[in-house]
């Protein structure tokens, strides 16, 4: 009889690390509880309780500094807050992989997403994916259950994730039907990988074997899988949980004792690599076979110079551990991980990736197993690099290093040189400007140096100029006047900004940077800047191109077809004259007069506004065979008219100061730039000559209004109606022959100059 054990059999990476973490709490002082049985191995979880680590799986049995371990099937985020909240610390050894699933369920849900998981309802790995999303996912069990989700609306947006240890075979299939039906599905494969490994070799070692020995615990789902990919292959599969239940087999004869038989064996995910050799050795013992003889394949020592394969179980700041499947732990030093001294190491490997390492040194004092990936990086890398080489491929790596004559990036995890001249399309002063940034480059030559050592040279110009001269050409098959273009800014000068349009380059005048006046392009834009341009002339013989910001003839023109007495317009003042702001309404200046700029009187418009002020304006009149917009600015809610009067009634007696006397009366300060008038029959209730022979300029006096005149906008007051003696017959008779004040103030501006010019007395 010959005896095969499947290249991947056992403890998988996920549950070696939850293993190893409770005989680690085993050996600490203190309360320590798993939640839940760690694996579906009795044999571990009855030594961990005799250890002083048992299960527990109620929230009441957690008590206040208690440590839990968290299974590394992981538990629902309702459970893990529910342990948090009794006080209890959690050490969490969910796998990995499971907690990736979390993660997208927990997006997926938040998004409003349906979440759909391929699995066993009733595994605990599954029953925690659900708690991650509310418990709202539909579980689906078989390729049968497809058929319900058919029912469902197709536009509904899905998620769909996998326990880690289904087949394989049931997830792809399960997905292309559910593809086909709904528009915006999300599949995300999950199952670890391991266990698709741990499947594939188990089904290529049935296909040649006579007899299938799958050993794990009953209650195991992935090895309850395992039988299933084994069956397919091979009838004659047993599955047993231990050395004594194959003896019972054998001795039942259930399982033959045929010496020409071909018996090959495989192990779940949960089975320790004690109880794998046990079963060897019963099948050896039983057969007559040297179990050192049958186990002498599957343990092989370990030997500098080899290459394996491992799992990665932990990073650190300086090294990355890996399991190698051996009595000694593996390590990679952050210097045989990459020559990217400046890289991040979590961005180089990933917790329970997969990795082919290079065995440096073993040592057996220590225990300890020496790995380097970049080595093997190297070699495949180098194999890679050649082919780009020939192919004349464009290749992508990151600029680590400044070096006499030029700088190293790293590609395929070979550092490639690339001299100053090949570092840029035109010459390029600062090499510095390239360090840590990503560049596009091709291999240029490859050779052996005097040493012996490989050397790599590689060119960033060559991919600069080529993709250039490509855009350039298209852009000149497509280029016209007045075309969109979005483009870079490549540099600066004093008389304007070159754009990059891709492949080729445009001038902007600094006349066309911006509605103001400027000094420098500078003030407007910076070299990296993306801004949108238009094409305003082409001259492909010269290579030259100018353009503008925006086409002045279309926007002048959109501005007419839509421009109307009154309409509304917010621009940017453009410029100041003596008389007035031109405001550039987009395509078509406006004139907003001096006059309109405040209700007060100024000098200057510079003493309201200053270029590159943003004003709301109105058109008051437009001419467009001249061109000429004439604008409003003032409010009239704003003017000191109506800000003075909102508060003033007829009848409302004020104080107010005399500013001005004239022959037929007095104005007197209402509000500020607001004056009212006090007729000269309404100064006193005795008949006077004229008002200065009872008034001065600067008299405060109190007053009554009787009369507010909103057309003309004119005040009427009363010092009159205020006085209490007895009123003559000459002032009765004034009053009868009273009109309204509107006519009987009726005055004109000469009026008002004419009597200025008498120094304000009535001679």
């Amino acid at each position: 009889m010959k005896i095969e054990v499947a290249e991947k059999a056992g403890f998988c990476f996920g549950v070696d690390r939850a293993v190893k973490m409770a005989y680690e709490l085993a050996n600490k002082d203190g309360e320590h509880v798993t939640w839940g049985l760690l694996i579906h191995n009795k044999d571990v979880t009855d030594d961990l309780e005799k250890r002083g680590v048992p299960a527990v799986e109620s929230v009441e049995a957690v008590h206040p500094g208690m440590q839990v371990l968290i299974r590394a099937h992981g538990v629902s985020e309702e459970i893990q807050s529910a342990i948090a909240e009794r006080g209890a610390e959690i050490i969490d050894a969910t796998c990995p992989y499971v907690k990736k699933i979390h993660r997208i369920v927990r997006k997926a849900h938040e998004a409003g997403r349906t979440v759909i998981i391929c699995g066993d309802a009733a595994h605990p790995e599954v029953q925690g994916i659900n708690g991650w999303c509310g418990n709202a996912a539909f579980v689906a069990g078989k390729e049968e259950d497809a058929e319900y989700f058919l029912q469902m609306d197709p536009e509904i947006p899905v998620t769909i994730v996998a326990q880690t240890t289904i087949q394989s075979k049931f997830l792809k299939n399960f997905t292309k039907i559910l593809k086909k039906h709904f528009t915006n599905a999300e599949i995300f494969d999950t199952i670890c990988s391991a266990t698709a490994q741990r499947q594939k070799a188990a089904a290529e070692l049935a296909a040649r074997s006579d007899c299938m020995i799958v050993v794990g615990g009953k209650h195991s789902s992935n090895t309850r899988k395992l039988c299933d990919v084994c069956r397919d292959y091979c009838a004659n599969t047993w599955c047993v949980e231990n050395s004594k239940e194959l003896n019972y087999y054998i001795l039942q004869g259930i399982i033959p004792k045929n010496k020409n038989f071909k018996v090959g064996i495989t192990a779940g995910a949960s089975t320790p690599e004690a109880v794998i050799k046990e079963v060897c050795l019963t099948m050896a013992e039983n057969n007559e076979m040297n179990f050192a003889e049958a186990l002498e394949e599957t343990l092989k020592p370990l030997n500098s110079g080899e290459v394996v394969k491992g799992v990665v179980i932990g990073i650190t700041p300086t090294e990355v551990q890996v399991d190698i499947g051996n009595k000694y732990d593996g390590v990679i030093p952050f210097d045989e991980l990459t020559n990217d001294t400046t890289a991040d190491i979590h961005s180089l490997v990933k917790m329970g990736e997969e990795v082919d390492v290079y065995v440096v040194h073993v040592s057996d004092r220590d225990g300890i197993v020496t790995l380097s990936k970049k080595k093997i990086d190297a070699v495949k890398g180098m194999e890679e690099l050649k082919t780009a080489f020939e192919n004349n491929e464009i290749l992508t790596g990151r600029v680590v290093e400044l070096v006499k004559g030029g700088v190293v990036t790293i590609a395929k995890g070979v550092r490639v040189f690339i001299p100053a001249s090949e570092c840029a399309e035109r010459f390029l002063a600062d090499l510095g400007t390239l360090l840590n940034t990503e560049q596009r480059f091709r291999i240029i030559k490859m050779d052996v140096d005097r040493r012996g050592r490989q050397r790599v040279v590689g060119s960033i110009k060559s991919v600069i100029k080529e993709e250039n001269e490509k855009a350039a050409a298209e852009f000149w098959a497509n280029a016209e006047v007045g075309k969109l273009y979005k483009g870079t800014v490549k540099s600066l000068t004093s008389f304007g900004a070159f754009v990059d349009l891709g492949g080729v380059d445009g001038l902007i005048h600094i006349s066309e940077l911006s509605p103001m006046r400027i000094s420098h392009p500078s003030e407007v834009v910076k070299v990296g800047d993306e801004i949108e341009v238009y094409i305003k002339e082409l001259n492909k013989e010269e290579n030259r191109i100018s353009l503008v910001k925006e086409l002045k003839e279309q926007k002048a023109a959109e501005f007419w077809a839509n421009a109307e007495i009154g309409k509304h317009y917010t621009g940017v003042v453009k410029s100041l004259t003596s008389f007035g702001a031109f405001v550039d309404l987009g395509g078509v200046d406006g004139l907003v007069h001096i006059s309109e700029l405040s209700w007060q009187r100024i000098k200057h418009p510079s003493e309201v506004v200053k270029v590159g002020d943003t004003l709301d304006v109105y058109i008051k009149d437009m001419n467009q065979e001249t061109g000429k917009v004439s604008l409003g600015y003032k409010k009239e809610e704003d003017s000191p008219w109506v800000q003075g009067t909102k508060d003033l009634h007829v009848g409302d007696v004020i104080k107010c100061k005399i500013v001005r006397i004239l022959p037929f009366g007095a104005f007197a300060e209402v509000a500020p730039y607001v004056d009212g008038l006090i007729y000269i029959s309404q100064i006193s209730n005795e008949r006077i000559n004229k008002p200065s022979d009872v008034l001065a300029i600067g008299d405060e006096v109190d007053a009554k209004i009787i009369e507010i005149n909103q057309d003309t906008k004119q005040i009427g007051l009363s010092m009159k109606a205020l006085m209490n003696d007895g009123e003559s017959a000459d002032s009765k008779a004034d009053e009868e022959e009273n009109m309204s004040y509107t006519e009987e103030s009726s005055f004109t501006l000469g009026d008002i100059l004419d009597s200025e010019g008498s120094d304000g007395s009535a001679e």
